[in-house]
């Protein structure tokens, strides 16, 4: 035990100490292959987003600001790696190395060894100055932290939220003694939060509250005056913002294009602390929520710790008293703010909402760019943690304290266990590479860029490949060192979003394609491409994806557009989601719904097969339909193309109203000769519902329609 106390004391001895828990916990969760850096076969899911930021990222020629910019991703708009939430500093920091790293490179499994050794340090630093001398109390309360539900669940695939060092950090500063230089007691606070805000904004967020926390006790400390906390507060404000706009986070003036969708769902349930979910308990059941994203509120405190706290309010009620001692005071403030920010404007408790409170326009802008609030309970957990090992050392004289406190981790450990074993599976998974076919071996040899349409970001179900296409060809984007233009990230600009779901998809779908491109499209897109005569790109099938690259010999013949689905003059195509418009939907159509169904980007097509005789008269086309309209985007301009050719232009104001009907003629002349119909609605200006406050869709919306119909004149 000597021993041991003396190696606590030492700075050497804890960190030796800390390296010892953390890689052990690493080596427990993780295993082997995810720690080796050239190991890409586990990252799947939000961590391959992460790697395939990264991998892009490290081949950029280019010096950017912010420091985490490159047009290697989204190209070739480009985008901030840290909106993928890439943890930005590490990118940085060893994109300099990157011609000594080998190929591929991963550093997901060793900043997780990291984040857990850091855990275990600053946990054993924090009890180090709760619990001086008794190095029983400093060892078992370094593990609890180490082993915090809330961190290990985001070993499921959440590496930069593995940061919870850094509020472990922020909270050893704060028991530090500020001395006659709080501005130096300060500057520790200073320092994690200018890291954090280069890892991710969520605890940057929550060490910007801590720092308050912190400059709240020199007030009531009486170490400095109203006036110079204020000064105090702003420099605080201004470290945050100066590292998240320098590193990458804050790139668009705009609030509004942080917005995501999820604000009141991704919160704090009210019975998160004794709620162990579908993650398992050895006692406890998993409690209702309101709604299953209510995970990120995942905070249980597990049963030794819950244990503690009964047995020693028990023992000693008077002793929630030592929560006015005024070095507390702050924290105390601390963690209710947590918990209002965390529970959200929708406050509930198990599977009932207690009341709602409807936030000020400009607050929702700010609230809807941390939306997972549940995440912001973080701090308050941390402090209920360090309050459970308080009240056991102040409570039980020795050596009961040490017993206690070795039983409840014991039992805490054992409770904990159905998380850990989940947590193992999923990341001792494997994913093969579904890309086996030759067409796609060297294709960086040929090409610069692989192209995506439409791209992830426009729609995960409407692309290529799917809700994992970011991961299938994020990797090969990746090992075959393009650029590209589809990538999955934690939030997108709205001038990003318009210009590669508008834009650029417009003239792309017109067929004016790169000649160092090359493409992956949708059948929709292929199909398109064919009635255009698009000659500059061959395309083939490779392992079920159309792969579209240049043509290098002149003289080539489009590829013939496959028939249109055939259509009996007359009949009304419903599109809603029982309707029976689907199979002529060919391409810029969302998800059907009871109201009929969402166009989507630029262009929406209708392909209808008639026979010849029905196609030598003029025609009317009825639609069914309301534009997307609000008082912030009161007009839309649709322009109406039949094979090609445009044949009638409307425009839909904004109005309180049910579907309205819309008729567009198609003279003979456009048709005759033909088998098909290929009916297009071209938009001028789609807007999204989120960057207006209008909904939670960030797709680019025309028109809802919900039906169809063509007559002869």
């Amino acid at each position: 035990m000597d021993r041991l106390q003396q190696r606590l004391a030492s700075r050497a001895g804890l960190v030796v100490l800390s390296i010892a828990l953390g890689l052990a916990n690493t080596l427990a969760l993780f295993g082997w292959d995810p720690i080796n850096p050239s190991n890409t076969a586990w990252v799947f899911g939000d961590n391959a987003t992460y790697y395939v930021g990264w991998a892009l990222y490290r081949h950029d020629p280019h010096l950017s600001f912010p420091l985490a910019w490159t047009d290697r991703v989204g190209y070739p708009v480009g985008t901030s790696i840290a909106l993928l939430d890439a943890i930005p500093l590490v990118a940085v920091l060893l994109r300099p190395l990157g011609w000594l790293l080998p190929e591929p490179f991963q550093y997901l499994g060793l900043y997780s060894a990291l984040c857990f050794v850091l855990q275990a340090y600053f946990g054993l630093s924090l009890c180090r100055r709760l619990f001086p001398g008794n190095p029983a109390f400093i060892l078992l309360g370094g593990v609890f932290f180490l082993l915090s539900a809330p961190l290990t669940w985001r070993a499921f695939g959440h590496t930069a939220l593995l940061s919870h060092w850094l509020i472990l950090a922020a909270l050893d500063s704060y028991f530090r003694d500020p001395g006659e230089m709080p501005v130096r007691w300060l500057a520790r606070f200073w320092g994690v939060l200018a890291i954090a805000a280069a890892i991710t904004p969520y605890v940057a967020a929550m060490c910007f509250l801590l720092t308050l926390a912190g400059i709240a006790r020199l007030l009531l400390e009486r170490r400095c005056r109203w006036p110079f906390a204020g000064v105090l507060a702003v420099l605080s404000l201004g470290v945050l913002y100066t590292s998240l706009a320098s590193i990458g986070v804050l790139v668009a003036r705009d609030s509004s294009t942080y917005w995501a969708p999820g604000y009141g769902l991704f919160s704090l349930n009210l019975n998160s602390l004794i709620n162990p979910m579908a993650y398992g308990s050895i006692l406890l059941p998993a409690l209702p929520v309101i709604h299953a994203a209510q995970v990120e509120g995942y905070n249980y405190l597990g049963l030794g710790i819950l244990a503690l706290l009964v047995l020693n309010l028990a023992r000693r009620p008077q002793a929630v008293l030592w929560l006015g001692n005024r070095r507390l005071l702050p924290l105390v403030g601390l963690a209710l703010v947590c918990t209002v920010l965390a529970a959200s404007a929708t406050v509930s408790l198990g599977a009932s909402t207690l009341f709602e409170v409807q936030l000020p326009t400009a607050v929702m802008a700010a609230v809807h760019g941390l939306r997972a609030s549940g995440r912001l309970f973080w701090p308050a957990y941390y402090l209920i943690v360090a309050a459970a090992l308080s009240l056991t050392f102040w409570v039980w004289k020795a050596p009961y304290g040490g017993v206690i406190l070795a039983v409840a981790l014991a039992v805490q450990v054992a409770d904990l266990g159905p998380l850990r074993t989940k947590v193992r599976a999923v990341l001792n998974q494997r994913f093969a590479n579904g890309l086996v076919s030759p067409a796609w071996t060297d294709l960086g040899r040929k090409y610069d860029n692989l192209m995506l349409i439409p791209p992830y970001q426009c729609g995960p179900y409407t692309g290529p490949g799917g809700v994992y296409s970011y991961v299938t060809f994020g990797k090969l984007a990746a090992a075959e060192r393009m650029r590209t233009n589809s990538y999955y990230a934690a939030r997108y600009t709205r001038p990003e979003l318009l210009a590669h779901c508008v834009d650029l998809l417009r003239t792309q779908l017109a067929g004016t394609l790169d000649a160092r491109s090359a493409y992956v499209v949708t059948d929709g897109v292929k199909t398109v491409w064919d009635l255009y005569g698009m000659r500059s790109h061959r395309c083939e099938v490779a392992d079920g994806f159309n792969l579209c690259t240049p043509v290098t010999s002149p003289g080539a013949v489009p590829a013939a557009a496959p028939a249109a689905p055939a259509y009996a003059m007359g009949k009304v195509l419903d599109f809603r989601e029982t309707g029976t418009a689907r199979n002529y939907m060919t391409l810029g159509w969302g998800t059907s719904n009871s109201a009929g169904t969402w166009t989507e980007g630029p262009m929406a097509m209708l392909r209808l097969g008639l026979e010849p005789g029905e196609l030598s008269r003029p025609l009317i086309l009825t639609v069914e339909a309301t534009g997307f309209t609000v008082p912030e985007h009161p007009r839309l301009f649709v322009d109406v193309v039949v094979n090609g050719q445009p044949v009638d232009q409307w425009t839909m104001r904004y109005a309180f109203r049910p579907a309205s009907r819309w008729e567009a003629r198609i003279p003979a002349a456009l048709t005759a000769g033909r088998h098909d119909l290929n009916v297009e609605f071209r938009f001028r200006n789609p807007e999204a519902p989120l960057y207006l406050g209008a909904g939670p869709s960030s797709n680019f919306l025309g028109l809802n329609v919900r039906s169809v119909v063509l007559r002869p004149e």
